[in-house]
């Protein structure tokens, strides 16, 4: 009679097992890592996607209308109106953020562009303030150097935009 061994044929039965257990035990852990990961990376997309849209609304919800455009000697008075949902700021000054102006002629010729109470456009009232909403606010710049329209004949048409440091945009026309 042969003797079998029984300790031999046991540690062959379990090698198997062990080896489904870890390869079970890696592909868990593996898919637990890149659920933590995505799960990261969502939030931190949605984060950004929330604050991009904030910042979207707020920039959509502001608007500014000119109601009077008069130019006076060298003095341009400008009445604007805050008609969206957010304080338009006239901010001043050559650094970021400012208020750009442009002035052209009628057809389309820029005459200067330079930003609210420089050299070429000082500002005399309106300025350095925000535009509350609802808000009529006079706006009074003295055009001088690049901006002077001293030059120009009586009877002559311009065009002019003014960009509230990226919150909002409005232009006009006014005639000399």
């Amino acid at each position: 009679m042969k003797l079998r061994k029984i300790g031999k044929r046991n540690k062959k039965g379990i090698t198997p097992i062990i080896a489904v257990i870890l390869l079970m035990m890696m592909t868990v852990a593996a898919a637990g890592a890149a659920f933590f990961w995505f799960v990261r990376m969502q939030s931190e997309l949605q984060g950004g996607s929330e604050s991009h849209s904030s910042n979207l609304a707020e920039t959509i919800s502001t608007r500014a209308g000119i109601i009077v455009a008069d130019l006076d000697g060298s003095t341009l008075n400008l009445y604007v109106k805050n008609e969206g949902g957010t304080d338009i700021p006239v901010e001043t000054g050559s650094s970021h953020p400012t208020t750009t102006f442009t002035l052209q002629e009628a057809g389309g010729k820029v005459i200067c562009s330079t930003y609210l109470d420089s050299s070429h456009a000082s500002c005399s009232a309106g300025c350095g303030d925000s535009i509350d909403i609802g808000e009529t606010q006079k706006i009074a710049m003295s055009l001088s150097s690049d901006c002077s329209l001293t030059t120009y004949t009586n009877n002559t048409d311009f065009m002019f935009e003014l960009d509230f440091s990226g919150h909002s945009t409005a232009g006009g026309a006014f005639g000399k």
